[in-house]
This record gives C-alpha cells, structure tokens and sequence, in this order.
C-alpha cells in the first residue's frame, strides 16, 4: 500500500492529541500523588508511538486502529499513568467505522475490543491495577466512537450516491437533449425537402414547357432550357436520396406521403385541441403572403405551443392562439393559464422549446418562451418573410402549367 502525505486535519488531530497528552503526562509526574511508574524516555517515546499513527487514520485505518490499541496495551502492561494519549485509539475505531466496509469494520472492532476488554480485566482482576468501571469505560470507548463513524460512513455513502445519481441524471437530460435537437433538425430537413421538392419540380416542369415552345426558334435558348430542367432532376433525385436516409429514422414519415401543413390547418389544429378538452381562443390577422416553408414552422411553432399546454397547464386551463401576418414578417403567441412553468423546469422530459428554438433560428427569427407574467406559460416567435430575409418576391412563373402567375 502506498502512504502519501497526511492530511493536514489528521495532522492538527494528532498533533493535538500528543500535546495535550504529554502536557497531562508531565503534570501527572510532578503530582505527589503519583503512585504508577513515572513517565521516562521510554514512555515519551511509546506515547509518540501511540499517537503518530493518527496521521495516516483515513488512509490507513486497520493498521492505525491495531497499531494504536498495541501500544496502549504495552503502555498499560508496563504501568504506566493514564494520559489523554488514551485516546488516540478510540480516534482510530471511529476512523475503523468510517473508512472501511462495514463488513471488515465489524470484524477487526469486534476482535480490537475483545482484546482491550481482556487486557483491561487482567488489570482489574489479577493486578489489582484499576477499578471495575474501567471494564465499562473501555466498552463504551470502543462502542461509541464505532457507532459515531458508522453514521458518517452511511452519510459519506449517501452522498456519494446523490452525486452519482445527479450526474447520471445530468448526462442522460444532455443525451435527451442531442437527440431532440438532432430528431428536430432532421425533421425540419425532411419538411424542408418537401417544400423545395415542390419548387424544384415546378421549375423543371415550367423549363421543360418552355424548352417545347422554344425548340423553333432559338437553339441557344432550347439548350439553356433543356440544362434548367436536367438540373433541377438532378437536384430533385440527389435531395430524395439524401432525405430518404433522414426518413428511415422515424416510423411515423414512412407511413405516409401527406402533404405539408401549412397556416391555413391552423384552425382545425385548434378544433383538435378543443376536442382534447382543453378551451382555445384563436385569432388570425393579415393576409400578407409568405413561402411555403414559412407556413410550414409557423403551424409546428403553434402545434408544439398548444401541446406543451395540453401536457402541463393542467385541468381547466385555458390557451390562447395568436397569430399575424404582417407584410414583412409572421408573429405567432400561444399562451395558457395553468401551471405552465413546469414546461420549462426539465423534470418533465419535454424537448418542445428545444425543437421551436431550432425552428426559428433555421429561419432568422426569435423565440422568447417561458413563465408569463400573472400565470401560466407563453410562447411568442416571430418568423421574417422573404422580403424581410433579403430573398426577392416570388417572380412570375411562365404561364404554361398553371395556365396563370406561378
């Protein structure tokens, strides 16, 4: 076993000890009423011998505990004084308690305080040494210094289970945090395959009608075309073969092939939620348009808002839906009554904040959620437009398909 250095506690405790003890040892000696034999060099020295081992208490405890108990009884063999020196392996049991299994504790205390209670009889029945109280004072030397360490053992044990368990809680919260960022990221990636998709395969569509009216009259203008299509279905086969690895992850985007939600599902969104019991206002303002994948966050945003409310405000809440369309920007708020800010304390589980958060920051915008004020939860997101993101207005497409403006 290596010893290090002691600690300086251990150090201050066996230091104390050996000067109070040897201050009690040579105040003893100059007592007349000293009958045992005097303390000399070889007392000193095994009262040192008795104490230093204090120091390596918390490394070492069995060998200071036994260490400490031989030397007392060589002490009391040779009949020598009391001194507070007596102490020191009681010190050593309660360190036995402390820092050992219970197990290996129990079995050297139990031996340890046999002997110091047969020695101690020896001395009271055939020397004629001490009183007969000697025996209690020995048993309840050894018992309660033992019992005092069991408790700072159970306790040292129970707070080490605490900072385990905390930072076993704390390390899965943080893997259930990635995996909601990254399910989110990957489903905002597969909505935004589905907005694209559309755009891409009406520009290749709108090409090759173009291209056909062209194929007369300019070969500059009928190859240009015919490259505008090629890459958009190539575009088009390279995005479905990237998202189809995203889609293989979830069960529920396999099921189906239904089209993306938009602004205008927001309403049958409420019903739904009324249905589930819980009373929803809604207000819609404005009419100002905005891209597909704009409509597509802003429906999740108050998805996400009015299923946070319905798993946390609790019964007889009440949520509010508001959202408006602003020439330049759309400002979504769902707020509810309950005891909304459980939603935000990490002990439920939710990922919801996490996933609008990605939203909007994917878009450029802001999200404030958290308690509001008076009661309840509140979300408020405000996701900028085209315009607004410095994207040009939609130009109008060529009328072939559409028979119109794209």
């Amino acid at each position: 076993m290596r010893i290090k250095w002691p600690r300086l506690g251990d150090v201050l405790i066996a230091g104390s000890v050996l000067l109070i003890a040897a201050l009690s040892a040579i105040s003893g000696a100059s007592s007349p009423e000293a009958v045992q034999r005097g303390w000399d060099a070889l007392g000193y020295t095994l009262m040192v011998a008795q104490v230093l081992p204090l120091l390596w208490r918390q490394q070492a405890p069995r060998v200071v505990a036994w260490t400490t108990s031989g030397v007392w009884i060589v002490i009391q063999g040779l009949s020598y004084p009391d001194s507070l020196a007596v102490i020191a392996p009681f010190i050593a049991i309660y360190g036995l308690a402390a820092y050992t299994p219970r197990r290996t504790a129990y079995k050297h205390a139990a031996v340890m305080g046999g002997i110091l209670l047969a020695w101690t009889a020896v001395g009271v029945f055939a020397a004629d040494l001490a009183d007969i109280t000697a025996l209690v004072t020995v048993a309840f030397g050894v018992i309660l210094p033992f019992a005092l360490g069991f408790i700072e053992h159970a306790r040292a044990e129970n707070l080490a289970e605490l900072e385990r368990t905390h930072a076993r809680q704390e390390e899965a919260k943080a893997a259930a945090a990635r995996e909601a960022v990254n399910s989110e990221r990957a489903r905002i990636a597969r909505e935004l395959h589905d907005v694209v998709a559309h755009e891409m395969t009406v520009m290749t569509l709108q090409a090759e009608g173009a291209r056909r009216l062209a194929a007369n009259t300019d070969p500059r203008l009928t190859e240009a075309l015919s490259t505008i299509a090629a890459s958009g279905r190539s575009g088009l086969a390279e995005m479905q073969r990237m998202i189809a690895v995203l889609r293989e992850t979830e069960e529920a985007d396999s099921q189906g092939l239904t089209p993306a939600p938009s602004i205008r599902d927001i309403p049958s969104l409420v019903r739904q939620v009324r249905e589930a019991g819980m009373p929803v206002r809604l207000s819609m303002t404005g009419d100002a348009p905005m891209p597909a994948g704009v409509e597509l966050n802003a429906f999740r945003i108050v998805q996400e808002g009015l299923t946070n409310a319905l798993k946390y405000a609790g019964p007889g809440a009440s949520a509010t839906v508001e959202v408006q369309r602003l020439p330049d920007e759309v400002r979504i708020t769902v707020r509810d009554d309950g005891r909304g800010a459980a939603a935000e304390s990490g002990s439920t589980g939710g990922h919801g904040v996490v996933g609008m958060r990605e939203r909007v920051e994917a878009l450029g915008g802001t999200l404030d959620a958290g308690p509001a004020k008076g009661g309840g939860y509140v979300v408020k997101a405000v996701l900028p437009t085209a315009r607004r993101s410095g994207e040009s207005k939609p130009k109008r497409t060529i009328g072939i398909l559409t028979g119109g403006n794209g």
